[in-house]
C-alpha cells in the first residue's frame, strides 16, 4: 500500500525525499512525495536556491489527492524537514484523516530540528514537532541531538540515550522511539542506534540497540534515509530488533561507501545492491 510522504526536496543531492524516496520505492513501496521545501540543494552546502512551501501549498497538493479519493489508500504516512511551522497542523490532519480510513495507518515522524548540536530549523518548528507531531506519532525517530532537544536532556551515552527514550515516550502514543547516532565515551569507534517499544501503552524492556563503526564524516541526509529503511524493514517484519538491525546493516552500507569515496552526498542508488540484500535477509 502506498506512503504519503511528507519533506524537503532538492534538485542536488540525497536528502529528504531524494534519500527516501528510492530506498521505499526500491523495496517495492509506492511513494506519495508532497514537498514542503523545494531547494537546489541541503542548506550544509555554502549556498541554496529555492524556497519553503507554505503550508497553504503543502495543503494544496493533499486537497489533489482527497480529489481523486486516493488519500484514503495510504497505509503509512511518513514526515522529515517540514520547512514551515503551520504545515504541522496540517500533517496532524491529514494523519487523523488517513487513520480514520484505515485504523491500521502508521504515522512515521522524523522530527527534524538539527544536527550536530545545533538546531537549523526556527524554533517556532521545533516547538510545533514536539507539542502537535511527537504526541501522536506510531514511530519517531530523532537523531541524538534531537532526542536531547525534545527531552531537555543531555545525551552523550547509552545510558543517558535510553533515559531520553523513556522521557520521549511519556510525551507520546508512540510505539516506538528511536535514537540514532548515540555516542557512548566507553565505545567511542561506534555509534549505537537505540529503540524502545511499548505495547498497551507501557515500556517493554530490553531496550533494542545496534551498533555501527563511527566513521569521520558528516553526510546530511542520514537521517531521513536511516527513516526510510527502518520503515521499509519494519513494514516487512514488525519484530524490533530485527528490523533494527536490518536497518542499521543497511545504513552502515551507504554510510561506508560514502565515507570510501569521500563524498559529501550518500552513495544511496551506488550500493543499492548490497542494501537491499541486506533489508530482505
Amino acid at each position: 500500500m502506498p506512503i504519503l510522504s511528507i519533506q524537503s526536496e532538492v534538485v542536488y543531492g540525497h536528502v529528504g525525499h531524494q534519500a527516501s524516496r528510492f530506498i521505499l520505492e526500491r523495496m517495492g513501496h509506492p511513494v506519495w512525495a508532497a514537498p514542503t521545501v523545494v531547494f537546489s540543494n541541503h542548506l550544509g552546502h555554502k549556498t541554496v536556491t529555492g524556497r519553503v512551501l507554505p503550508a497553504s501549498e503543502v495543503r494544496e497538493l493533499i486537497d489533489g489527492l482527497r480529489q481523486l479519493d486516493v488519500l484514503k489508500q495510504a497505509n503509512t504516512v511518513l514526515t522529515g524537514y517540514l520547512g514551515a511551522p503551520e504545515t504541522a497542523a496540517l500533517v496532524a490532519e491529514v494523519v487523523a484523516e488517513v487513520k480514520a480510513a484505515n485504523p491500521d495507518a502508521l504515522f512515521i515522524c522524523d522530527p527534524v530540528i538539527g544536527d550536530q548540536g545545533s538546531m537549523y530549523v526556527k524554533p517556532e518548528l521545533a516547538q510545533a514537532l514536539a507539542e502537535i507531531l511527537v504526541p501522536i506519532a506510531d514511530v519517531l525517530s530523532p537523531n541524538v541531538y534531537e532526542l536531547g532537544h525534545l527531552t531537555g536532556r543531555e545525551v552523550r551515552s547509552r545510558a543517558q540515550a535510553v533515559e531520553a527514550l523513556h522521557a520521549l515516550a511519556a510525551r507520546s502514543a508512540a510505539r516506538i522511539v528511536i535514537g540514532t547516532g548515540i555516542p557512548d565515551p566507553d565505545h567511542p569507534e561506534e555509534l549505537a542506534v537505540l529503540a524502545l517499544a511499548r505495547a498497551h501503552g507501557h515500556d517493554v524492556a530490553p531496550v533494542a540497540m545496534t551498533t555501527t563503526r563511527r566513521h569521520p564524516i558528516f553526510a546530511s541526509g542520514t537521517g531521513d534515509a536511516f527513516t526510510a529503511l527502518f520503515t521499509a524493514s519494519y513494514r516487512r517484519d514488525p519484530h524490533l530488533q530485527s528490523t533494527l538491525d536490518r536497518a542499521v546493516a543497511a545504513m552502515a552500507i551507504i554510510v561506508g561507501e560514502t565515507a570510501a569515496t569521500g563524498s559529501d552526498e550518500l552513495k544511496i542508488i551506488e550500493t543499492q545492491e548490497d542494501w537491499v540484500a541486506a533489508l530482505k535477509k
